[in-house]
């Protein structure tokens, strides 16, 4: 079985000249960079003034990828 490990999505923007941080834990890499994506979207009329990234953790979650058995 295949380990998961936690992923904050980091999102930061301004308001007014105030810097706003927002962290969104997800069970997966790969569900954040889903997510990633469609956030990108919708704060794309705010330019530069917004960054979103996915950042990995040590801790391993309580989630187990099965691999699927070859044919």
């Amino acid at each position: 079985m295949i380990k998961t490990y936690f992923t904050f999505m980091m999102i930061s923007y301004f308001v007014q000249g105030e810097e706003i941080k927002t962290s969104i834990l997800l069970p997966s890499f790969e569900q954040c960079s889903y997510s990633l994506d469609h956030m990108s979207e919708i704060l794309e009329p705010y330019g530069k003034h917004v960054a979103i990234r996915c950042k990995g953790t040590d801790v391993v979650s309580k989630d187990y990828i099965k691999p699927m058995p070859r044919p």
